[in-house]
């Protein structure tokens, strides 16, 4: 520090020329730094007021730029002022240690295990392998319940996978830039990253403990296992289920085990799971992928049970939905299963049974391979579930839903022999009761009927225009607001559910991966409408009542008002980190720098840095010239037809070309903006800078010659001004008077301002008081903030846009030509409200007689 200080002063002392360019150097980037500084900041709280869905990462990004413009301003002012303000680095330090704890750390070289079997998986072992794989772990291990053989690959694993392939720089890139309202981003950048992931390698370390595995399943089951390759991330199947958000593969053999698992890898990476895991507010470090790895069953039936009405309308029951052969059409929305609803309590009886349209199914061929065919007519509308079938399930159900303690969504099959397993379960979402209650019997609704039935999958009225797709590939011109019409509720259409009002399908189930999501979201669908896609058109206003399976031609606000509850924001973990992150970065503390605190030492955020700052710099930037006695080197003399010495030193683009090398120039050769502004009023023909014949100024020992300026022949006593295109500071002299005023005039309002300072006078106390009076009573009828002590006046004009600056510079101009004297002139205070009324009517010439 002590070198620091003695190159400073050697600098300011023998090279002032140089030492003006590079203190204006510093001042320029850091105002560069404070503009990022404001568009990083305003950026972030966008994000945060207006509720924007991004991944973490592109706050990161923000935030890291943020730091390193802050980091620079600190740096910049640190040039300026050295000595001062030393312990400015360590508060920014301090709170941006506080910020950066709330980021995710990398895993670096994540231990084993990398796989564990589903028969050993414990308690401790939760977080590595996902709630999918420990749930059903439990069901086995704790309740003696069927489930499939298998193991997991643990989410070390999928760190390994990453760490080994340094995939997560490029992921983080990805994320940063990520936009998922907007589908080509979104679209883009997934097959970006799912390229990443599927062109990468598994580590020879995690190759080995997952065929290992795999020799070991093959030998306790004594077959050549044909499996089920499954996702079970950190957070899927618990509040946020991403309910069909990841890749499952079946009947997966030796030898595409490990191409399975990078495929169940890269889903993770998909449009829909990235829209989901944003929109929850869920980063990518907090999901690490884990893989369940489980025998395929020969499944005769397949389906999901309910322990309870996901509506909260029906106590005291659980239903059962069910198909031909495997789920996944169930779950995908391709099938309408039957539905049997049956007794919670007592001997669980049959209740109500619904046949569905079972027109395919699909089974393992004789390869083990996945084969979707036709089901006869005679089995299509036959119940795929007996009633002692569904007792057994619903016993089991219970058993389940008593031992989580609350209800659940239950995946089940049944194998050729008849026995029941257990293949998934996760916590079930009920909506609150009545919260969107469907309109009373009798209810005065004269709006026509243009639909009513299928099934209510999530509750809820909306109003909307339809739009009507066939397929997923058709989603891309959805506009925001509508009611969109499909054949299918199929889990993609969760990536655009932000722009639905509601969903109506031909198909599909209460159970369907698509159902449990809008359950989450608050979106109403009905699904097993029939003929929807060809019912409704295009265009159409509808409004729709899901709760009584009922759709409305135009908008009905009788439906409307009757929402008892809209689709509420969640307070995500994505918005509880930002708005910790906020307090430590906006919260602004220092807003008076008149004020003890306004120190280093009193910033508690990025914002009071940024303050503190750029409050400091300006007048760093006001004293430059302050301690100058003779000509700096480098300056050129303004040649003008007011009758004062002015010396400009050139910054930076302050002087046309043509001055170069030359020790004069003209006003036409200023290009400084706020140097021309500030003459034009200097220089007003009102102004009379040669006659003041009521001094005798021989009595003030010949100072106030030329009118009360320095002589032209007087470097000793001439004024000295700093330029640039957009800068000015002045130091002037007025016989005894002292005026400095420094300006930045450019095109941002934030960086623009007027620091001016009146110091001195040749007159007793009294006229000097009475011309501080005027000068502040100008000054604040001109907009500026003032402040006196003594025969000092200090005012400032802030963050306005160019053009005020510029009026305002013109009439200081005026303020300076008119008063220079003036304490030799006011006799009372009477005086003085006469001559700001003057001022401001354009009579700029004042005398001890009047105006």
């Amino acid at each position: 520090m002590a070198l620091e200080l003695f190159k400073h002063w050697s600098k300011r002392l023998f090279s002032p020329g140089t030492f003006l360019r590079e203190n204006y150097a510093s001042f320029r980037q850091l105002l560069e730094e404070d503009k990022r500084s404001h568009e990083l900041l305003a950026e972030l709280e966008e994000i945060y007021y207006s509720r924007k869905k991004v991944d973490i990462k592109a706050v990161e990004s923000r935030y890291a730029e943020l730091s390193d413009s802050v980091s620079a301003m600190i740096d910049s002012l640190l040039k300026m002022t050295p000595g001062a303000y030393t312990s400015l680095r360590d508060y920014f330090t301090r709170i941006d240690a506080y910020i950066r704890f709330i980021f995710d750390a990398p895993v670096k070289n994540p231990p084993p295990p990398y796989t564990i079997t589903l028969s050993s998986l414990q308690i401790e072992k939760r977080t590595l392998a996902g709630n999918k794989a420990f749930n059903l772990a439990l069901m086995h291990n704790h309740l003696g319940l069927s489930v499939p053989r298998g193991f997991v690959i643990t989410t070390n694993a999928f760190t390994s996978f990453l760490e080994h392939n340094n995939l997560q720089p490029e992921i983080d890139r990805c994320l940063a830039l990520l936009d998922i309202s907007s589908a080509a981003s979104l679209h883009q950048l997934a097959d970006e990253m799912v390229s990443l992931v599927n062109t990468a390698e598994i580590p020879p370390h995690i190759e080995k403990a997952i065929m290992g595995s795999f020799t070991s399943l093959e030998e306790e089951s004594g077959t050549t296992a044909r499996v089920a390759v499954r996702s079970s991330a950190a957070h899927e199947d618990s509040e946020t289920s991403f309910a069909g958000q990841y890749a499952t593969e079946l009947n997966i053999g030796k030898k595409h085990l490990l191409e399975a698992v990078k495929k169940v890898y890269a889903s993770k990476y998909s449009p829909k799971a990235l829209y989901y895991r944003i929109h929850n507010g869920l980063s990518d470090a907090e999901t690490p992928m884990a893989v369940l790895v489980v025998e395929m069953l020969d499944a005769a039936v397949s389906g999901v049970i309910y322990t309870a009405d996901p509506a909260g309308v029906s106590a005291g029951t659980l239903t059962i939905h069910s198909l031909w052969g495997l789920g996944e059409p169930l779950v995908s929305g391709e099938i309408s299963p039957d539905i049997l609803t049956v007794a919670k309590n007592g001997l669980h009886d049959i209740i109500h049974r619904q046949y569905g349209d079972k027109f395919t199914e699909m089974v393992r061929d004789g390869r083990g391979k996945g084969l979707q065919r036709t089901v006869p007519e005679e089995r299509r509308h036959v119940l795929s579930l007996d009633d002692d079938g569904a007792r057994e399930l619903a016993t089991i159900a219970m058993e389940m839903e008593s031992f989580f303690g609350e209800p659940q969504d239950i995946e089940w099959c049944m194998d050729s022999d008849g026995r029941f397993f257990i293949l998934q379960t996760r916590p079930l979402k009920i909506e609150l009761p009545g919260k969107h209650a469907p309109p009373a019997p009798g209810s005065d609704i004269v709006a026509p009927v243009l639909f009513r039935g299928g099934d209510c999958a999530s509750s809820g009225a909306a109003a909307g225009r339809v739009f009507v797709v066939e397929n997923e590939n058709q989603l891309d011109p959805v506009p925001p607001g509508a009611i969109l019409v499909a054949r299918n509720t199929l889990p993609g259409y969760a990536k655009m559910i932000d722009r639905l009002h509601a969903v109506i399908a031909d198909r599909g189930s209460i159970a369907g991966h698509f159902s449990s999501v809008a359950r989450e979201y608050g979106l109403p669908v009905i699904v097993n409408a029939g003929t929807a896609t060809e019912r409704f058109k295009t265009g159409q206003e509808v409004t729709i009542s899901a709760s009584d399976r009922t759709v409305y031609q135009g908008m009905v606000a009788e439906i409307l008002r009757k929402k008892t509850g809209d689709r509420k924001e969640p307070a995500t973990p994505f918005f509880r980190k930002l708005k910790y992150m906020l307090d430590f970065i906006a919260t602004l503390n220092l807003v008076d720098p008149a004020t003890p605190d306004f120190t280093p030492e009193g910033c508690r955020s990025l914002h009071d840095i940024i303050r503190f700052v750029h409050e400091k710099s300006m007048h760093a930037m006001f004293a430059t010239g302050d301690k100058w006695g003779s000509r700096i080197e480098g300056s050129r003399k303004i040649v003008s037809s007011v009758t004062m010495t002015v010396y400009a030193l050139d910054v930076g683009r302050g002087l046309a070309d043509t001055a170069r090398g030359r020790r004069e120039v003209s006003l036409d050769e200023i290009r400084s903006i706020p140097f021309q502004a500030l003459w034009r009023g200097m220089s007003n023909p009102g102004i009379d800078w040669s006659q003041h014949t009521h001094f005798d100024w021989q009595s003030y020992d010949n100072v106030a010659l030329a009118g009360g300026v320095a002589s032209s022949s007087s470097d000793a006593l001439a004024s000295y001004a700093v330029i640039s295109d957009e800068y000015l500071n002045l130091n002037m002299r007025f016989g005894y008077h002292f005026t400095m005023l420094d300006s930045m005039c450019g095109p941002r309002d934030e960086d623009n301002y007027i620091l001016v300072r009146f110091a001195g006078g040749g007159g007793d106390y009294r006229g000097k008081e009475l011309r501080l009076l005027f000068l502040a009573a100008i000054l604040k009828r001109l907009g500026f903030s003032v402040k006196t002590r003594g025969d000092l006046l200090d005012a400032q004009f802030l963050r306005r846009d160019q053009t005020s600056i510029m009026e305002k510079l013109d009439m200081v101009g005026r303020l300076l030509g008119a008063t220079r004297l003036m304490d030799m002139v006011l006799r009372d205070r009477e005086m003085v409200d006469r001559y700001v009324d003057d001022f401001f009517q354009g009579r700029y010439m004042f005398s001890a007689a009047g105006s």
